[in-house]
């Protein structure tokens, strides 16, 4: 081929590829989490929305880059290991959250994910007992991390009901994390972050003490008929509240936190900050990360197929366009000058009871079971243990007692892979699961075939997760309210993912992870990528030259 033919050829194929415009850094990076909101639900709840020159769901469907069917490549999605996936774009086998909590191998205790004894609760009771608090257990960075490794001035500023998921987004260097004690009713931080809370945040308290004991009112919005809840048990959490509208209660139950009012506190919170710490409004770039835990209470106790979480979905549609139009009346630039991106920490399963009735098969695991027949099989071979052989499963995760293998002379690895294959021969206690296997299997790459093996290796994480593990069908849970959530199963993995802002493409796209978050913003903002960031750069979505 002749040189200027060849040059011709070249200039054509680049042609194809529009490059990204040069991009202006926002004022604010707007994160949304929602707890346990599932792919379907956008889409689903779309007509009960407001007008999209409102500025709620609507109007980020159509003004961004929407992935209806974002993905998370984790075994188990869970608060914990997607609120930490959300902003670091890594898998739970390197940013180190394969869980909410764990076996410590040395103690034989639990280790919540977000625990450090090193550090107090701020803001809470003293009456009440609290766990310290703080990002140690994260391993590498976030995009808040990076973002104030490469501009002093930005801050950093998280709000959730839970604490783990306004610690994990946070990262290292946030400049504050708060979340709400329910015990205490009022928000929090760590002692991790500052001494004591920002007189507004007082402030903010003492208006909810006043509210304690007052009665709370839930009533049906939505026309049509009401979902029937006859396979919705009742539980401490929604005992008081009852299973029909209207709900009632008081103000500091323990079903406050799924009534309309915990909507409507994480976006106070997040208003009050953004206000307060002028966050937008100053020459650096800020983040602001907010996470509507109250979907994940509604969840849990009602179910997906329920009306409490249609209502609950649309009042964040509202709570959501308060914050949006808050912001565009607060920063230089309002939502021109702010880039948004929405998404979720996992879905969730349907009610056992509500699928079995649709002939859909479904069941629950009997974990306990399982648990009582590895102690006993190891106690009837190799002795009594002192306390016990194993300590208590968690989601599918059996620990050894560690101190116990070392006392006995035992190897670790033969008896992880003994207790995997002994429990394979008693189906009678397998009902429900589809593969047992064990940490000597992930380190022989000897798993379950194809997608489950990407999982496995993508969320494992050695000294955190168990020593024997398991892989339920689809749609056996662990019985935990009216459902729950903990698989890599499509209902648990599938969450939606917008971006929203100056460089983003409107439009409906396929595909995209949501480990692809932070390396996209990371290369728009001209920052190195968060340490374990293996997530792609969203191309398709950015405006081109």
């Amino acid at each position: 081929m002749k040189p200027q033919a060849f040059a011709a050829l070249t200039l054509f194929c680049l042609s194809l590829t529009p490059a990204v415009a040069r991009v202006e850094k926002p004022k604010l990076i707007l994160v949304i989490a929602i707890d346990q909101f599932r792919a379907d639900y956008l889409q689903k709840f779309s007509p009960h929305f407001l007008p999209a020159s409102k500025k709620g769901f609507n109007y980020l469907m159509d003004k961004g880059a929407y992935f209806s069917h974002a993905e998370y490549g984790l075994l188990q999605n869970m608060t914990g290991p997607g609120h930490a996936t959300i902003l670091s774009g890594a898998y739970a086998y390197q940013h180190g959250i394969p869980n909410n909590d764990w076996v410590d191998a040395k103690t034989q205790e639990y280790v919540y994910c977000t625990e450090d004894q090193k550090f107090k609760t701020v803001g809470a009771s003293p009456k009440n007992p609290h766990i310290g608090t703080s990002p140690k257990n994260l391993v590498g960075t976030t995009l808040g991390d990076e973002l104030k490794n490469a501009y002093a001035d930005s801050r950093v500023v998280t709000v959730a009901l839970k604490d783990r998921s306004a610690i994990l987004m946070g990262g290292h260097r946030a400049d504050l994390a708060i979340w709400f004690d329910a015990e205490s009713f009022s928000w929090v931080t760590s002692d991790y972050y500052a001494s004591a809370l920002p007189a507004w945040l007082v402030t903010i308290n003492q208006s909810l003490q006043k509210k304690l004991g007052t009665e709370m009112v839930w009533e049906k919005k939505i026309e049509g008929q009401a979902a029937e809840n006859k396979f919705v048990p009742l539980t401490k959490y929604n005992g008081d509240m009852g299973l029909a509208f209207p709900h009632k209660a008081k103000v500091g139950s323990p079903s406050t936190l799924m009534f309309p009012i915990a909507i409507d506190m994480p976006g106070e919170v997040a208003i009050s900050a953004l206000k307060e710490m002028k966050l937008g409004q100053r020459k650096a770039t800020d983040i602001l990360a907010i996470s509507f835990s109250n979907h994940d209470y509604v969840g849990h106790s009602f179910g997906p197929e329920s009306q409490e979480i249609k209502e609950t979905t649309v009042l964040e549609d509202k709570a959501i366009a308060n914050l949006l139009n808050t912001i565009d009346e607060t920063i230089p630039g309002g939502l021109d000058n702010t880039w948004i991106v929405l998404t979720a920490d996992h879905g969730v399963a349907g009610n056992v009871k509500v699928l079995s009735s649709l002939k859909i098969p479904s069941g629950y695991v009997n974990q306990g079971a399982i648990a009582q027949e590895l102690e006993s099989y190891l106690t009837k071979r190799y002795g009594k243990a002192n306390p016990k052989w194993l300590g208590e499963p968690s989601e599918f995760n059996f620990y050894l007692n560690k101190a116990v293998i070392r006392q006995k002379n035992l190897d670790l690895s033969k008896i992880q892979a003994e207790l995997a294959k002994h429990i394979s021969t008693k189906p009678e206690l397998l009902t429900g699961i589809a593969y047992v296997f064990s940490a000597q299997d992930v380190k022989n790459r000897t798993l379950p075939p194809e997608q489950h093996e990407r999982q496995i290796l993508r969320t494992y994480f050695e000294g955190r997760s168990g020593d024997v593990m398991m892989i339920p069908r689809p749609n056996y849970l662990l019985e935990y309210g009216a459902t729950t959530h903990m698989t890599g199963y499509s209902y648990d993995r599938y969450v939606p993912l917008i971006f929203a802002g100056g460089p983003f493409k409107a439009g409906t796209y396929a595909g995209g992870e949501v480990v692809d978050i932070a390396p996209t913003l990371a290369f728009l903002l001209g920052i190195i990528p968060p340490s374990g960031s293996e997530g792609k750069i969203l191309e398709k979505a950015l405006v081109g030259k």
